[in-house]
């Protein structure tokens, strides 16, 4: 049983959440399943129903976590998109309850106050436009705002008293992001948590720590194995070749073979079945059910990775100035300016479509935004650097490399999604929704005092 105080709190905080969500779906406001059954991060929902565990072991275009989690869905309720649709928003409903605990068990190290919590967890979780509005999104994005906290939670306890169990679950959390989504599906995202555990305690207890990192490193990389063998191709996900190709908008490269489409991956599943030696027959690598995960987008991602590389050594500051405009033109928008909305949401939220059709406004709000972002990004990098200058000084400033630890994590994926995905970077920003919680926390504890927040020795 999982002890926690504030248990009154707690109890009125889900209640009032509870009564919220059933408002919102008596409202009108609920997942469309329609778009479901058309984003491409899911497999055929026939595949994952007739051909199961199999398309799971050869899916290579995703990590595979997302997919085993709807076939495990499809196989007790069949392969209705309405049905799934319903089950997965039930599901969020759930992982946005466990984050509730979660930050209430966090909060108890934060020292916030009996107020100051049930105010943050009203207005930053149950009330929470984003939070509402990716709840109501049939995605992982979700999902990954609960590792993010986990992640949040666990970096906080480790520095407690640096335990091996906490040092685990760092890993086993970041274990779960690799098999989740392609931006932390690399290797070296576990090489940059292996970083973060050593910046935290240097060099008390490494041999250990190199242990658990080459484990986890194995763990990471059994998909890139898998791949290579059964498909020769080495990589945990066979998108980043037209992620670069995004960037640069250069579908034209190789005749529109670096596009979005499907005219012609029959064409090239026969080029890349010429090119191998391997029979490749399962219904999801080949035929019209194999969709993003037809092994003619491996043919495509190798042309197009090397054709994406090449382009940016041809022309670099073209390729940086199109990651610095995406970088500042998507912190102007709020994580929930999202193309694909649940159905009802613009009956009610219409009005931040409505800001963005005038200049002033938009601007405006842009620019409010921005601030925003450059107040929270100023605050941990201070934190960050402040803790590098006490890196030798295991004892002390634990909180300061925490926080420090949690802030590396968030740029990897602001970092990776801005220079290798061209679009979607406010529905993959919302992975760092508890970062915003974590850093209002600290202002709303801090009375909206900017200057002692930042001075404050964490």
């Amino acid at each position: 049983m999982i002890k926690i105080k504030n248990k009154d709190i707690l109890i009125i905080t889900i209640i009032i959440f509870l009564i919220s969500r059933i408002i919102i779906y008596l409202a009108g406001i609920h997942p469309n399943h329609e778009i479901f059954a058309t984003m491409w991060q899911v497999l055929d929902l026939n595949l994952l129903e007739k051909n199961f565990l199999s398309s799971i072991y050869y899916i290579h275009y995703q990590p595979p976590l997302w997919n085993l989690l709807v076939g495990f869905i499809v196989q007790i309720f069949g392969a209705d998109y309405l049905t799934i649709s319903k089950v997965i928003h039930l599901i969020n409903i759930t992982i946005s309850i466990i984050s509730i605990i979660i930050f209430f068990k966090l909060s108890e190290i934060l020292k916030l106050s009996r107020i100051n919590l049930f105010l943050i967890s009203l207005f930053f979780i149950t009330i929470s436009l984003s939070y509402i509005f990716y709840e109501n999104y049939l995605h992982y994005t979700h999902l990954t705002t609960l590792f993010f906290l986990l992640f949040i939670y666990n970096y906080f306890r480790f520095i407690e008293k640096l335990e091996l169990k906490y040092e685990i679950y760092i890993y086993l959390v970041a274990i779960l992001l690799v098999y989740t989504w392609s931006a932390f599906s690399h290797p070296f995202f576990i090489c940059l948590i292996f970083i973060t555990i050593c910046f935290i305690k240097l060099e008390y207890k490494i041999l250990r720590s190199i242990i658990i990192f080459s484990l986890f490193v194995l763990i990471s990389i059994l998909p890139s194995v898998k791949n290579k063998i059964e498909l020769d191709f080495f990589g945990n996900s066979s998108w980043v070749g037209l992620q670069v190709i995004q960037v640069l908008k250069r579908w034209d490269v190789y005749n529109g073979t670096c596009n979005m489409n499907f005219d012609r991956i029959y064409e090239y599943e026969k080029f890349y079945k010429d090119d191998s030696d391997i029979n490749f027959e399962h219904p999801s690598l080949v035929g019209k059910l194999s969709k993003w995960n037809n092994v003619g987008m491996i043919y495509k991602t190798k042309k197009c990775l090397n054709k994406g590389i090449e382009l940016i050594i041809e022309d670099p500051i073209n390729y940086f100035s199109i990651v610095k405009f995406n970088f500042i033109s998507t912190h102007g928008h709020f994580a929930f300016d999202h193309g694909y909305k649940p159905i009802g949401w613009s009956k009610y939220f219409d009005i931040f479509d409505k800001i963005k059709k005038y200049k002033f406004s938009n601007s405006l709000k842009v620019r409010i935004v921005q601030t925003y972002y450059v107040i929270i990004y100023l605050f941990f990098t201070t934190i960050l650097i402040r803790s590098l200058m006490k890196i030798r000084d295991v004892s002390s400033f634990s909180k300061g490399k925490a926080m420090s630890s949690i802030f590396l994590i968030y740029l990897w994926m602001i970092i990776l999604t801005h220079m290798f995905a061209g679009f979607e970077q406010e529905r993959m920003r919302h992975i760092g929704h508890f970062l915003h919680v974590l850093f209002l926390s600290l202002l709303i504890k801090e009375k909206f005092n900017l200057k002692r927040l930042f001075t404050k020795n964490y």
